[in-house]
């Protein structure tokens, strides 16, 4: 598994270029939807991808297996968002992180990247628990951001940043 990042803002473009990097793809090739909305291409069924983009971030993580991924800005929300977020038992991991917002964006990626993860989606498992046998998640960020992978091979240790434009 390979993990991409950019601060362009165009996830077309992040996968592109991922995609050169990784596969030596020239051009985007044609994309489909599963009924849940995940991006696949039907070309090559054992090439996974998943995208993600918040603000001019953009994630993108490319593997033979399933994968998702997210990313996000960390930017204050209305203080009943985490209660309201995230399950009990998340709840309590960020109480004991401290609160605040980079912890509830850490707990939060790594649940949407898993429902990503799955094909389903985030409402359908909004607030299932997360299964730990079986998958992978790595938890990435810096200042102002946070993002997570899910997968079923162990994550990269850090991010490939397009063009050095790390954040």
């Amino acid at each position: 598994m390979k993990l991409y990042g950019s601060r362009d803002g165009d996830p077309a473009a992040l996968l592109l270029w991922a995609l050169g990097e990784a596969w030596g793809f020239r051009a985007l090739p044609p994309l489909a939807r599963t009924e849940r909305g995940k991006p696949y291409f039907p070309q090559f069924p054992g090439l996974h991808f998943n995208l993600s983009h918040s603000g001019r971030l953009t994630l993108c993580a490319l593997s033979h297996l399933p994968v998702g991924v997210d990313i996000e800005q960390l930017r204050p929300r209305g203080a009943s968002l985490p209660r309201y977020a995230l399950t009990a038992a998340e709840y309590a991991a960020w109480e004991a992180a401290g609160g605040g917002w980079p912890a509830f964006y850490t707990l939060w990626t790594r649940r949407e990247a898993w429902c990503k993860y799955t094909g389903q989606g985030l409402r359908p498992l909004w607030k299932a628990k997360i299964p730990e046998a079986g998958l992978h998640f790595g938890t990435y960020g810096g200042p102002g951001w946070r993002a997570s992978v899910c997968s079923p091979t162990p994550p990269p240790g850090e991010i490939c940043w397009k063009e050095g434009d790390a954040p």
